[in-house]
């Protein structure tokens, strides 16, 4: 005869195959109730953190790349202490990253011919410049 495996214990084991699983797809799938979800998930996490710690490497900045040094259309994101796609960069995966370009200069060129015509082309160049840059160009 098996022996029963309790819904928190599937829970438990598909959270850990799949962290960042929503809580509510993982109730829904389940059909249990978000508090459980939640403490078993607050459970998991910090499992795999206090396995996964260790001493990050030292920080090295990275060489600033030359679409960072341009601005199309002024220089409001220059003048920020962190221009807005370097902070985005950090935060997002590569892939997220690539996107986030990617979407930009397809809106610039969707854009110019009633918008902002020429320079909005330079601004999709941009974006395509720095897209190429994050891609080893």
């Amino acid at each position: 005869m098996r022996k029963k495996t309790s819904k928190a214990s599937k829970v438990r084991a598909y959270l850990t195959a799949n962290p960042n699983a929503t809580p509510k797809d993982v109730g829904a799938k389940f059909k249990c109730a978000m508090p459980m979800v939640y403490a078993i998930r607050k459970e998991v996490n910090s499992q795999i953190t206090d396995a996964v710690t260790q001493v990050p490497p030292p920080y090295k900045p990275k060489p600033v790349k030359e679409s960072n040094l341009l601005q199309v259309g002024g220089d409001h994101y220059r003048n920020m202490g962190v221009q807005p796609w370097i902070a985005m960069e950090s935060w997002m995966t590569p892939e997220q990253f690539n996107g986030f370009l990617r979407g930009n200069a397809i809106k610039y060129l969707a854009r110019c011919d009633v918008k902002g015509g020429v320079e909005d082309i330079k601004k999709a160049q941009h974006y395509i410049s720095k897209l190429v840059e994050v891609n080893g160009g």
